[in-house]
């Protein structure tokens, strides 16, 4: 039977091979547990744990994670991934995973959906603009030019028109949801941040 003689190339070739799948999985930490990193942002005005910065944590560990305001007149929301989350909970570390715990500050334009109680049909679907000087309060306008004050506080929120008979929002900020009155007229609404 003869043997084929292997050239140093091919040796080199078939080594390189095996260094080349061999080095995915060694960085994916194929042979140990496997490790994800945690990236936590904490703005001014909020307080909590864990504290900003990033660690390096093993595949399936447990975080719990709590943020308050250090004005209580103040809402916290945590951005998880980019979609909010309580100011307070628990991350398992499946994937490397973001964190941001901030204030909520509802200076912005939303879509408002407004439902009547009297049949849940919904009554329409402006946009309002909330503008103010602070996360607190300050005044507002809709599209079909109705304005009015608004006030955020404590994780609830009043919002008043001035300009289209006696129609009043209150709910909760962390939501953007609630109840809405006009004189004996009811129904609730939901705000979404466009």
């Amino acid at each position: 039977m003869k043997m084929k003689k292997m050239s140093a190339t091919a040796v080199l070739k078939a080594v390189a091979m095996v260094f080349a799948l061999i080095l995915p999985l060694a960085s994916c930490n194929f042979f140990g547990k496997p490790e994800y990193e945690l990236k936590v942002t904490i703005d001014e005005g909020v307080a909590g744990t864990p504290v900003g910065g990033t660690q390096v944590l093993t595949d399936l560990a447990e975080v719990e994670y709590k943020y308050t305001p250090v004005n209580p007149l103040h809402t916290v929301e945590v951005i998880y991934d980019g979609v909010q989350a309580a100011a307070a909970g628990t991350v398992t570390m499946y994937k490397d995973i973001t964190l941001l715990a901030r204030l909520i500050d509802i200076r912005a334009a939303w879509t408002v959906t407004l439902t009547n109680d009297s049949d849940s049909t919904t009554n329409s679907t402006p946009t309002i603009t909330f503008s103010g000087s602070n996360i607190l309060g300050g005044t507002f306008s809709d599209s079909r030019g109705y304005s009015g004050a608004w006030d955020a506080a404590s994780n609830k929120i009043n919002i008043n028109y001035g300009n289209w008979e006696s129609f009043k929002l209150t709910g909760v900020l962390f939501s953007m949801s609630g109840t809405w009155a006009n004189g004996s007229a009811t129904g609730t609404w939901r705000a979404v941040r466009q």
